[in-house]
């Protein structure tokens, strides 16, 4: 999340200094909706991944085990939403328009949701800290 943001931060100081202004009509043309399509089939697809993942019946017994399928599950989610804001920068700024920051603000309000949750983790998995 934080490589995103850092990453935004410095195209959009880029962006400013070309004098590139936010066009909310550039969201009808361009990239800014190839960008948007993209993020949110990635924060669709992340969450249908995340919910099969978590459905699935653990087998195992041992502590590494669980927070190794916890892990996986946490790390595919992550990717997957990362990589949509990612590439919400990166069109953004072949746009040159600082309204596509507003999808990048929303995947990273879709990250920030995904965190992890330690009830949520003490009680699927019966894990204490």
């Amino acid at each position: 999340m934080a490589g995103a943001i850092l990453i935004s931060c410095m195209l959009g100081f880029l962006l400013k200094r070309d004098g590139a202004v936010a066009d909310y009509t550039g969201f009808t043309s361009g990239y800014l909706p190839i960008a948007a399509g993209i993020l949110f089939m990635e924060i669709i697809i992340s969450f249908v991944l995340w919910n099969k993942r978590q459905s699935e019946e653990l087998t195992t017994k041992t502590t590494s085990e669980k927070w190794m399928h916890y892990r996986s599950a946490c790390i595919l989610r992550w990717a997957l939403i990362e990589g949509g804001i990612l590439i919400s920068v990166v069109l953004t700024f072949l746009q040159q328009n600082l309204a596509g920051f507003v999808l990048v603000a929303i995947g990273l309000a879709f990250m920030f949701l995904a965190r992890p949750n330690r009830d949520y983790v003490a009680e699927k998995y019966g894990l204490n800290f």
